[in-house]
Formats: C-alpha cells, structure tokens, sequence
C-alpha cells in the first residue's frame, strides 16, 4: 500500500463518533476448495482514540455476520498485512470489512485476495531486523512450512535457505527495495510479498573543531544518518514534515509507549570540549507532559547512559539545550528517548555536535555544570561559568524544588529535605540551557 496507489478508505464527521460503515464482497463459489485463505493489508491512524476494523465472513446472504478478526491500533508509518483461513466454505460465500469510528482519522484497506489453502500463500510482514552500513538482517512471516525462499534485491533473485536472512555487500546511506516469495515444492511458488523499501545505516561520521555534525531534518521526510527503535508500544519517532509545525521536526506521540532515536555512530575524539546542542518543545497536555530523556554509549555494544531528562512543559514553545558530552570515542552515539503519557507529543529539532563555537553558540551562552558530590546525601556545589544565571531544581515529575542565583564560580545546595530520587538541576544562559542530574541517597 503506498500513497501512489487507490484503496478503500474509511473516515466519517468528528461529530459522528460510533459511525459504522460495512465493505462488502461479491457473492464467491467457494464450494470445491478443501480451504481457503482470506490475505489483506491495512492501515490505521489516530493520536488518541482508536477506530476498530473487523474482517467477517457470511456462508450466505441470509446468513449472520461472523468475526474473523479484529483491529484496534495506530501506526502513521507502517501497513500491516493480515492472512486469515477462511471457515465453512460454500457457493454462496462473502466476506466483508467492517469499520467502526470511534475518534480516529482514517481506515485504509488493499491489495484483497481470496485463494486457496492448497496453494503456495506469499509471505508478509516482511521486516528489516537488524540495519547496518553494509548490511541488514531481514525477516518475513511464512505460512507453508517452507524452507526456501527467493529474495529479490532491487530485481536481482537470490535463492535462500534462512528466515531471518542477512543480506551483505550493501553500500552505506545507500536505498534497496525488497520483496521475497515461497518455494513450496517443484513448481510451486507463492506470489511474491508486498516489497519494503529500506535504506542501510550511515558509516561513522567524523566530527571535527572545524566540521561539527548538524541535523535540522530538513533534507527529506525520512530521517537520514538516525535510527527509530520501538521500546514499547508500537509507534516510531517520525519526521514532522510541517504539518504540526512550520518545518521538518523529529516527532514522537503514544499513549504510554516509548521509542528512542539514535545517531549514527560519531567519533568526536578529536572535538575539544564536544557539546550537544539541540531544541525540545513538550506541550502540557490535560494533566500529563510526555517525557523526553537524552541519552549517549560509546559504542553499539554499551549501554545507554542517562545526560538529561525533561519530564515538564517546555515554556514558549522551544527551548534550547546545551549539554557536555563526557567520555569522547570513535563510535559515539545520542539518543532521544521518548516516553509518551498522552500528552501533546515530543518535537526535536536543530540538533549539532562539536565545540560550542562551531555549532553556534558563544562559550557563555553554554553553561557548564560540575555537580559533586553526586550521588549525595545533603549538601552539593554546583561549580559553573554562568555568573549571574537562574538556577532551578525540579523532581523527575518536573516539580520544582528550588531556585537560586549563580552569583559566583560555586554554588552550594541543600538537598538534605529532598527524599530519595533523581533530580535535576537547570542553568539557563541566554541562549541554551544546562541540564545535569543529580541522585539524592
């Protein structure tokens, strides 16, 4: 299902919540099958309320409705397929689609097909597992116990005996499209699977004193050099291609899920003083703000480190933020987690690495911030260059505990009335803010 082709779609007036509509198929001979197979793919989208699509099937136009299945989701990027086995086959069968409004924007349905179970069924679900510069892992869902497959490779056939199968020799930040069908026996093969298009992953990008790494994900509507990795839930960080706001942005909405999106490996071993910089906006939303937290490893194989979370509302809109990046590599990677608490989204944008000169931003205009000590029991010093800023301290809830003045080099806290927990603390330059955690035994 791709935007250049016709489907059925399914929408209904916003003051007409519970609105159902049935598609209906043409009266099917189905009586000389052994079994039947009933395949689809569909689409679904919303920010909050979910529509329902049913598949049903009926033995006779006198007959009752019967459920095969039942859709409730949201995804804005993806299709998903559906194979169902179709039950008490006769002459006079239908099957049909039922949809449901219940606060969604669209149901899109495609690519309908009735076979027979005694044939080769195509694969679907075709899924890029693992992505690299020069090669990714790709896995389908199979419905023959088969055990060999043709993939195609922008047109080129390869013969396999793998599912998932890696596909190598690939070129880095480089587009191939997929598909794969089944070889169920001699002469038998299965219609090829819908096709997927995917594009490898970046080789490390070199970031120097002279040439900073800038993303303002205005280049495409798909993200370049970052990669979208499901926590929880099922929705992705997508790029925001103006809709929501006047420019692209990196944007993420669910209702209690989470994803992150990663940078390509960076080796910024030869930056002095590498910073982060980048703009945030999380809009109040009812009673919750959807939480944004700034992670870094080293290399693929580490684990994430917390740098920064912000769980409350960024204030006008936008807020820069300006953050050290400690433990410099050749294969250093961010992340821009995202945890949803339906609220009003996450927005990401403007995001540079390299000294804080390169990427635009005077040294004052990028407090540092030294907390010790830290984890702490009571009394800490925040040691910063930001004389005369604001200094606030906030809960992980984004209560705020404390403010103060950094009157001079030292500032000295007391958290000693603060239970137990994570805090941060924020120093505000003029034009990017400071964000550094601190525990409180």
């Amino acid at each position: 299902m791709t935007a250049s082709t016709t489907v059925a779609s399914f929408s209904y007036p916003e003051n007409a919540i519970g609105a159902e509509a049935r598609l209906i198929s043409p009266v099917l001979d189905m009586s000389a099958l052994g079994g039947a197979v009933l395949s689809f793919e569909y689409a679904m989208m919303a920010l909050a309320n979910y529509d329902e699509l049913e598949a049903c099937y009926r033995s006779s136009e006198q007959d009752e409705w019967h459920v095969l299945a039942m859709y409730s989701t949201s995804d804005w990027t993806n299709t998903f397929e559906a194979v169902l086995p179709l039950p008490n086959l006769s002459s006079t069968y239908q099957i049909s689609f039922l949809a449901r409004g219940l606060g969604g924007y669209y149901i899109f349905l495609d690519n309908i097909r009735v076979a027979s179970a005694q044939n080769c069924i195509r694969p679907t679900d075709l899924e890029i597992l693992e992505n690299h510069p020069t090669d990714v892992l790709i896995g389908w869902t199979s419905y023959n116990g088969e055990s060999s497959w043709i993939l195609e490779v922008d047109g080129v056939n390869h013969t396999v005996n793998a599912n998932p199968y890696r596909i190598t020799s690939l070129s880095p930040q480089s587009n191939y499209t997929v598909r794969v069908k089944a070889l169920c026996a001699t002469d038998n093969e299965s219609e090829w699977s819908s096709p997927i298009s995917f594009t490898t992953a970046c080789d490390v990008i070199t970031v120097t004193d002279e040439n900073p790494y800038t993303d303002d994900f205005e280049s495409s509507e798909d993200f370049v050099c970052w990669t979208s990795e499901i926590i929880s839930g099922i929705d992705n960080w997508v790029v925001d291609p103006g809709y929501l706001n006047p420019n692209n942005t990196a944007f993420f909405i669910w209702l209690g899920g989470e994803a992150r999106l990663v940078s390509a490996p960076l080796d910024i071993t030869s930056v002095t003083n590498p910073t982060l910089v980048f703009k945030h906006k999380q809009l109040q939303g009812m009673s919750s703000v959807d939480e944004l937290a700034v992670q870094y490893r080293t290399a693929a194989t580490e684990e994430w480190v917390m740098l920064a979370n912000y769980p409350f509302p960024t204030e006008g809109g936008y807020e820069t933020v300006s953050l050290a990046l400690p433990n410099p590599s050749p294969t250093y990677q961010i992340a821009f987690k995202a945890k949803g608490h339906d609220a009003e989204g996450v927005y990401v944008d403007d995001v540079a690495v390299g000294t804080p000169a390169a990427i635009g931003i005077e040294e004052t205009d990028a407090p540092s911030a030294l907390v010790y000590p830290n984890p702490t029991t009571g009394n800490i010093t925040v040691e910063s260059n930001a004389i005369n800023a604001e200094l606030t301290v906030l809960d992980m809830f984004g209560k705020l505990m404390m403010t103060a003045k950094v009157a001079s080099k030292y500032t000295d806290l007391d958290f000693s009335s603060f239970a137990s927990g994570i805090y941060m603390i924020r120093i505000a330059g003029s034009n990017a803010i400071t964000t550094v955690k601190v525990v409180k035994e």
